[in-house]
C-alpha cells in the first residue's frame, strides 16, 4: 500500500518478514481501531473530511471492530496491524473514501498511543492481581501473629520474630510495587495522538477532543516527545522488574523453607511436582520458575534499556523492538503473581519446627544483652562482648540455649568485664524466654503480636485505598470506550 510512490519495487520477502511487527501487533488490534474511530469523528467535527465520508469510515471501522482481527488480512508485506486495518477499509468504502482515513495522523503517533492503551488496561490487571496477592499474604499472617520462627541476617539465625511478621515484610514490598504499578500507569495515561510523525499537522485537528474520546487523562503536548518517548514503558517494566525481585525473593525463601533441612513450611501438592526417576521427592516447581521468571524479567528491562539508549529523536523502528519486551514483561509478571498468590494462601507452616529452629540459635542473645544495659547499667559494648562470650562457650561445651543459667552469664562477664553484674535468675530466664522476647518487640513495625495486627490493620486499609483508585480509573477507561462507540453508533444512524 505504501510502494506506490516514493518506492518502486516490492521489498523483499526475507526483509519484509524480518521488518514486521504484525506478530505482536495482534495485541493492539482494539485499541487501533478505536483510535481510527476517535480519528475519524475528530476529522469529521473539523470538517477535515466531510460528514458523509467520516460515517462511512466510521460504518466499516464498526464492522471490523465487531467481527475482530479474524477479519483482517494479516500479511508481512503489509508491516503492521495499521496498514492490514486501512486495506480493510480501503476494501468496504473505496481508496478514495477510505484513504482519508489516515489525514492528519502517522503511524508513529497511531502506535504510541495504542500502546498506552493498551499498558494502562495491563497494568490495572497487574495492580489487580498484585493487591490480591497482599491480601493474602495479610489473611495468613492474620493466622500466625503468635507462631515464632527465627529471623535471618547473612542466611544466619539472628533474632526471633514471628510467621506473621515474616508475611507481612513482603505485604509491605508488594505494596510498594503497587505503588510504583500506579505511578507508571500515570505517566502512560498521555495521548500523543495528533503529534503525527513527529512535528504535528497543518490541519486544524483537535487533539483534546481525541485524547478524551479515547480515555486518557491528558495530551502528551511537545509532538516530537510524543511519538519519540518510551519512558512511560522502561518504567513499567522497571516496576515489574522490581516487583518480580521481591517475588522471587519470596519464593527463594518458601523453596528454602520448605526443604528437609529447614522443614519450617509445607508446599501445597498442587504447586508441586515429583521427580521421574525418585519417588519420594516433592519439588517446589512453582517457587523455582518464579526465581527464573525474575531473571527473564531482568533482561526485559536491560533489553528496552539498551535499545533506547542511543536512539536519537524522534522515531525509528528500533522502538518496534522495545515493544515484545515489554508485552513479555507484562504477561510474564501477571502469570507470576496470580500463581505466587494462590500458593501463599495454601502455604502450611510448621509452628513447632519453626519454634525448634529459634530456640536452637541463641535468637534472645540481644535481649540479654539489652537487659544488662537496663538491669545492670553497663554500656551496650559490654553487654554485648559479655553475652557473645557466653554463647561462644556455650558452643565448645555443646550447650544449648536451654541448659544456660545464671552463671553461664556470671563467668563470662568475668572474664570479659572483670565483675559480676546484678541480676537474679528470673530476670536472667524471663530474657532468654521466645515468647516475652516477642512481646517486648512492640515498638512501631516490631513483630509483636500487637504490632503486627496494626500492621495488618494499616496495610490493609492502604490496599483497599488503592483498590478503589484503580477500579475509579478502570471504570474511567471502561466509560470512553462504551462513549466512544455509542457516539460511532449515533454517526451511522
Amino acid at each position: 500500500m505504501l510502494r506506490g510512490g516514493r518506492l518502486g519495487k516490492t521489498m523483499d520477502e526475507m526483509a519484509s518478514k524480518y521488518t514486521s511487527s504484525m506478530q505482536t501487533d495482534v495485541r493492539i488490534f482494539k485499541p487501533v481501531v478505536h483510535i481510527n474511530m476517535a480519528h475519524s469523528i475528530m476529522l469529521a467535527e473539523r470538517r477535515i473530511i466531510s460528514p458523509e465520508d467520516g460515517a462511512a469510515i466510521l460504518r466499516a471501522l464498526y464492522e471490523l471492530h465487531e467481527r475482530g482481527v479474524e477479519a483482517l488480512e494479516l500479511k508481512p508485506e503489509l508491516e503492521d496491524i495499521h496498514m492490514a486495518i486501512e486495506k480493510f477499509i480501503v476494501g468496504i468504502v473505496g481508496e478514495e473514501i477510505g484513504g482519508k482515513l489516515h489525514t492528519a495522523k502517522s503511524r508513529n503517533d497511531q502506535v504510541a498511543t495504542a500502546i498506552r492503551m493498551t499498558l494502562r488496561k495491563d497494568l490495572l490487571e497487574l495492580e489487580a492481581a498484585l493487591l490480591e496477592l497482599v491480601n493474602n499474604l495479610l489473611t495468613v499472617a492474620e493466622e500466625h501473629v503468635d507462631t515464632i520462627m527465627p529471623g535471618y541476617t547473612h542466611m544466619q539465625i539472628a533474632q526471633p520474630t514471628t510467621f506473621a511478621h515474616y508475611l507481612v515484610a513482603y505485604a509491605s514490598a508488594f505494596l510498594r510495587d503497587a505503588e510504583r504499578i500506579s505511578q507508571a500507569f500515570d505517566q502512560t495515561n498521555y495521548c500523543p495522538m495528533g503529534a503525527c510523525a513527529l512535528a504535528g499537522t497543518g490541519f486544524s485537528i483537535d487533539r483534546v477532543r481525541v485524547a478524551r474520546l479515547l480515555g486518557f487523562k491528558r495530551v502528551m503536548e511537545n509532538t516530537m516527545d510524543a511519538v519519540g518517548a518510551r519512558d512511560f514503558a522502561l518504567q513499567a517494566i522497571s516496576a515489574l522488574a522490581i516487583l518480580m525481585i521481591n517475588l522471587s525473593r519470596l519464593a527463594e525463601e518458601l523453596v528454602i523453607w520448605s526443604s528437609a533441612e529447614f522443614d519450617m513450611v509445607e508446599m501445597p501438592d498442587e504447586f508441586t511436582a515429583t521427580s521421574s526417576i525418585m519417588p519420594q521427592k516433592k519439588n517446589p516447581v512453582v517457587a523455582e520458575i518464579a526465581r527464573a521468571k525474575a531473571a527473564r524479567l531482568s533482561g526485559d528491562l536491560v533489553g528496552a534499556l539498551s535499545v533506547m539508549k542511543a536512539l536519537p529523536q524522534s522515531y525509528s523502528l528500533d522502538l518496534q523492538e522495545l515493544t515484545p519486551l515489554l508485552w513479555d514483561a507484562v504477561d510474564q509478571t501477571l502469570d507470576s503473581v496470580k500463581v505466587m498468590s494462590r500458593l501463599v494462601g495454601a502455604i502450611k507452616p510448621k509452628p513447632d519446627m519453626m519454634r525448634k529452629r529459634a530456640q536452637r540459635g541463641f535468637t534472645t542473645a540481644t535481649e540479654l544483652a539489652d537487659l544488662l544495659v537496663r538491669k545492670a547499667g553497663i554500656a551496650f559494648r559490654e553487654a554485648h562482648a559479655a553475652v557473645g562470650r557466653m554463647v561462644a562457650k556455650a558452643i565448645e561445651e555443646g550447650k544449648s540455649p536451654d541448659a544456660l543459667v545464671l552463671d553461664d552469664l556470671q563467668a563470662a562477664c568475668r572474664e570479659i568485664l572483670g565483675k559480676e553484674v546484678q541480676l537474679t535468675e528470673d530476670e536472667f530466664r524471663s530474657a532468654l524466654d521466645l515468647d516475652k522476647c516477642i512481646e517486648a518487640r512492640g515498638t512501631i513495625g516490631g513483630p509483636s503480636p500487637r504490632s503486627v495486627r496494626e500492621q495488618i490493620k494499616q496495610l490493609r486499609r492502604a490496599a483497599k485505598n488503592r483498590e478503589k483508585l484503580r477500579k475509579a480509573r478502570a471504570r474511567a477507561i471502561e466509560k470512553a470506550e462504551k462513549k466512544l462507540l455509542k457516539e460511532v453508533r449515533r454517526r451511522l444512524h
